[in-house]
Protein backbone atom coordinates (compact mmCIF):
# COMPACT_ATOMS: atom_id res chain seq x y z
CA UNK A 1 0.00 0.00 0.00
CA UNK A 2 1.24 3.37 -0.83
CA UNK A 3 -0.06 6.99 -0.71
CA UNK A 4 0.28 9.67 -2.93
CA UNK A 5 -0.39 13.10 -4.13
CA UNK A 6 -2.73 12.77 -7.38
CA UNK A 7 -1.27 13.97 -10.70
CA UNK A 8 -3.29 14.96 -13.68
CA UNK A 9 -2.56 12.00 -15.18
CA UNK A 10 -5.16 10.48 -12.23
CA UNK A 11 -8.28 12.10 -12.99
CA UNK A 12 -9.87 9.18 -15.40
CA UNK A 13 -9.66 7.09 -12.41
CA UNK A 14 -10.51 9.78 -9.44
CA UNK A 15 -13.55 10.86 -11.45
CA UNK A 16 -14.74 6.83 -10.78
CA UNK A 17 -14.17 6.62 -7.85
CA UNK A 18 -15.95 10.07 -7.56
CA UNK A 19 -18.83 8.21 -8.70
CA UNK A 20 -18.67 5.58 -6.91
CA UNK A 21 -18.47 7.96 -3.75
CA UNK A 22 -21.27 9.96 -5.35
CA UNK A 23 -23.87 6.42 -5.42
CA UNK A 24 -22.85 5.80 -1.95
CA UNK A 25 -23.71 9.14 -0.82
CA UNK A 26 -27.14 9.23 -2.53
CA UNK A 27 -27.91 5.96 -1.04
CA UNK A 28 -27.35 7.22 2.38
CA UNK A 29 -28.93 10.30 1.53
CA UNK A 30 -31.34 10.29 -1.63
CA UNK A 31 -33.07 13.74 -0.62
CA UNK A 32 -30.12 15.48 -0.66
CA UNK A 33 -27.48 13.71 -2.63
CA UNK A 34 -27.41 12.39 -6.43
CA UNK A 35 -25.30 9.23 -7.70
CA UNK A 36 -23.93 11.69 -10.11
CA UNK A 37 -21.18 11.31 -12.89
CA UNK A 38 -17.80 13.44 -12.40
CA UNK A 39 -16.82 14.59 -15.75
CA UNK A 40 -12.92 15.56 -14.64
CA UNK A 41 -12.98 19.46 -13.93
CA UNK A 42 -13.25 19.18 -10.60
CA UNK A 43 -10.51 16.80 -8.84
CA UNK A 44 -8.26 18.89 -12.06
CA UNK A 45 -9.34 22.27 -10.43
CA UNK A 46 -8.53 20.41 -6.83
CA UNK A 47 -5.06 19.19 -8.12
CA UNK A 48 -3.20 22.27 -9.51
CA UNK A 49 -4.70 24.33 -6.70
CA UNK A 50 -2.14 25.72 -4.22
CA UNK A 51 -4.86 25.25 -1.38
CA UNK A 52 -5.76 21.96 -1.83
CA UNK A 53 -4.57 18.43 -3.05
CA UNK A 54 -5.89 14.89 -3.45
CA UNK A 55 -3.60 12.01 -1.65
CA UNK A 56 -4.48 8.48 -3.44
CA UNK A 57 -3.79 5.10 -1.84
CA UNK A 58 -2.38 2.52 -4.38
CA UNK A 59 -3.06 -0.76 -3.75
CA UNK A 60 -2.74 -3.88 -5.98
CA UNK A 61 -1.54 -1.43 -8.40
CA UNK A 62 -4.59 0.32 -8.91
CA UNK A 63 -6.20 3.07 -6.95
CA UNK A 64 -7.72 2.13 -3.81
CA UNK A 65 -9.08 5.73 -2.44
CA UNK A 66 -8.43 9.19 -2.29
CA UNK A 67 -8.54 11.84 0.23
CA UNK A 68 -9.29 15.76 -0.91
CA UNK A 69 -7.96 18.66 1.92
CA UNK A 70 -8.09 22.14 1.26
CA UNK A 71 -7.30 24.90 3.31
CA UNK A 72 -9.73 27.01 5.14
CA UNK A 73 -9.75 30.00 7.02
CA UNK A 74 -12.08 30.99 9.70
CA UNK A 75 -14.35 34.04 8.59
CA UNK A 76 -13.30 37.52 9.22
CA UNK A 77 -15.24 38.20 12.25
CA UNK A 78 -14.65 40.14 15.48
CA UNK A 79 -15.80 37.40 17.84
CA UNK A 80 -13.81 34.46 16.05
CA UNK A 81 -10.27 33.83 16.54
CA UNK A 82 -8.80 34.15 13.44
CA UNK A 83 -6.98 31.05 12.07
CA UNK A 84 -6.52 28.57 9.16
CA UNK A 85 -7.55 25.38 9.10
CA UNK A 86 -7.52 21.67 6.78
CA UNK A 87 -11.01 20.68 5.56
CA UNK A 88 -11.26 17.41 4.31
CA UNK A 89 -13.77 17.70 1.65
CA UNK A 90 -13.83 13.55 0.38
CA UNK A 91 -12.85 10.64 1.37
CA UNK A 92 -13.25 7.35 -0.31
CA UNK A 93 -11.87 3.86 0.05
CA UNK A 94 -13.50 1.47 -2.41
CA UNK A 95 -15.77 -1.13 -1.18
CA UNK A 96 -12.96 -4.10 -1.36
CA UNK A 97 -9.98 -2.16 0.08
CA UNK A 98 -12.14 -1.47 3.50
CA UNK A 99 -11.07 -2.52 6.66
CA UNK A 100 -7.33 -2.85 5.54
CA UNK A 101 -5.82 0.48 7.04
CA UNK A 102 -6.01 2.35 3.70
CA UNK A 103 -7.86 5.30 5.06
CA UNK A 104 -5.89 5.14 8.66
CA UNK A 105 -3.12 6.12 5.97
CA UNK A 106 -4.58 8.43 3.92
CA UNK A 107 -5.43 10.45 7.06
CA UNK A 108 -2.02 10.10 8.08
CA UNK A 109 -0.82 12.07 5.28
CA UNK A 110 -3.48 14.77 5.49
CA UNK A 111 -2.28 14.96 9.31
CA UNK A 112 1.25 15.31 7.99
CA UNK A 113 0.07 17.78 5.07
CA UNK A 114 -1.92 20.22 7.74
CA UNK A 115 1.28 20.17 10.29
CA UNK A 116 3.50 21.34 7.67
CA UNK A 117 1.05 24.12 6.37
CA UNK A 118 0.85 25.25 9.99
CA UNK A 119 -2.62 24.61 10.45
CA UNK A 120 -4.77 25.00 14.15
CA UNK A 121 -6.17 21.13 13.10
CA UNK A 122 -8.17 19.28 10.36
CA UNK A 123 -12.09 19.19 10.17
CA UNK A 124 -14.48 16.93 8.09
CA UNK A 125 -18.13 16.90 7.46
CA UNK A 126 -19.63 13.38 8.03
CA UNK A 127 -23.41 12.72 7.10
CA UNK A 128 -25.18 11.82 10.33
CA UNK A 129 -25.98 8.58 9.14
CA UNK A 130 -22.59 7.18 7.84
CA UNK A 131 -22.07 5.04 10.70
CA UNK A 132 -18.83 3.11 9.94
CA UNK A 133 -17.19 6.84 8.56
CA UNK A 134 -17.97 8.21 12.20
CA UNK A 135 -16.76 5.51 14.05
CA UNK A 136 -13.33 5.48 11.95
CA UNK A 137 -13.44 9.08 12.76
CA UNK A 138 -13.84 8.39 16.04
CA UNK A 139 -10.73 5.66 16.52
CA UNK A 140 -8.61 8.87 14.61
CA UNK A 141 -9.28 10.82 17.68
CA UNK A 142 -11.61 13.23 15.65
CA UNK A 143 -14.54 14.87 18.11
CA UNK A 144 -17.91 16.23 17.41
CA UNK A 145 -18.24 20.26 17.88
CA UNK A 146 -21.01 21.08 16.28
CA UNK A 147 -23.86 20.07 14.92
CA UNK A 148 -25.84 20.79 11.64
CA UNK A 149 -29.46 20.54 11.83
CA UNK A 150 -31.82 21.08 9.34
CA UNK A 151 -35.76 21.82 9.61
CA UNK A 152 -37.92 20.92 5.98
CA UNK A 153 -40.10 23.59 4.69
CA UNK A 154 -40.88 20.57 2.27
CA UNK A 155 -43.99 17.99 3.42
CA UNK A 156 -43.48 14.38 2.16
CA UNK A 157 -46.80 12.68 1.35
CA UNK A 158 -47.34 9.03 3.04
Amino acid sequence: MDIRLATLEDVEPICLLYNEFFAYNAELQPEYCYAANEGGEYPKSTITSDSSDIFLAIADGEIAGFIHVREGQTPPFDSVVSHKYAEIIDFIVTGTHRRKGLGAKLLDAVKQWSSARNLAYIEILALSNAEDAIKFYRREDFATVSHTMRFSLTKTED
